[in-house]
């Protein structure tokens, strides 16, 4: 087993997982069109330009996502959806309406999401020699689980920690201590896979566990056990 910190022997990996283990683009509305989920709006009663649509799913999407800067809270796409009702049309959304539009909006918005060529492979391989388990923050649990089964790697993790489900977001220690509790563990047994530096490496090295960050761009030089891509991980941990 390979060493997390000054020779302590580590024996758990924990992920992130978006930009880690999948590629993806950021952000809460990015280039890909909505236009189903625009469509479904106005197809059950609630008539909307689309530049609106836009317009107010953004705007309630930053509210929370402010109060959640400060608070470290996390949100569910739940709480964005009733809000959107709320600001856009004045009213209450009944609770099929609220998922059939969330899932509509996780569908369009996960179409950035790319499954890396031969993850599989390298997770599998760790997986002989460690346990794999993710830490990430979300707003909508089940798409990492679904991201997963698509990439045939749902055995390989336990468990799977997301911050809407703690109800707290990296960098809070407090998702990290959630994870060691699980995982029954030390920090020193755990090595953290991320690929941002307020997150993922800051967030992890205040829980106290050394983290490996992916930095593609050179950003972080100063930043000891840097790595360039996932599939990096492998000579990192000889």
């Amino acid at each position: 087993m390979s060493s997390a910190t000054l020779g302590q022997p580590t024996s758990h990996l924990i992920f992130d997982f978006f930009g880690t283990l999948v590629a993806y683009t950021p952000g809460h509305v990015h280039s890909e069109p909505y236009q189903q989920t625009h469509a479904l709006l106005c197809a059950h009663g609630f008539p909307i330009s689309y530049d609106s649509f836009i317009e107010q799913f953004n705007h309630v999407f930053m509210m929370l996502e402010q109060d959640a800067k400060q608070t470290s809270r996390e949100f569910h796409m739940d709480a964005v959806g009733t809000a959107f009702f709320a600001t856009a049309f004045g009213s209450t959304v009944t609770e099929p309406l609220l998922h059939a539009f969330v899932r509509c909006y996780i569908q369009e918005w996960s179409r950035t999401i790319t499954i890396l060529p031969g993850i599989h492979s390298l997770l599998t391989r760790l997986a002989q020699r460690y346990r794999l388990s993710i830490v990430s923050n979300t707003h909508y649990p089940d798409l990492i689980h679904t991201t997963l089964a698509s990439m045939g790697c749902t055995e390989l993790f336990s468990p799977i920690i997301t911050s809407v489900e703690v109800g707290i977001r990296k960098p809070h220690p407090a998702i990290f201590a959630t994870a060691l509790e699980r995982l029954a563990i030390s920090a020193d047994a755990a090595l953290y896979i991320g690929d941002t530096f307020i997150d993922d490496y800051q967030g992890a090295t205040a829980a106290q566990i050394a983290c490996v960050l992916i930095d593609p761009a050179d950003r972080y030089p100063d930043i000891p056990g840097r790595i360039h891509t996932i599939f990096d991980l492998e000579a990192h941990l000889l």
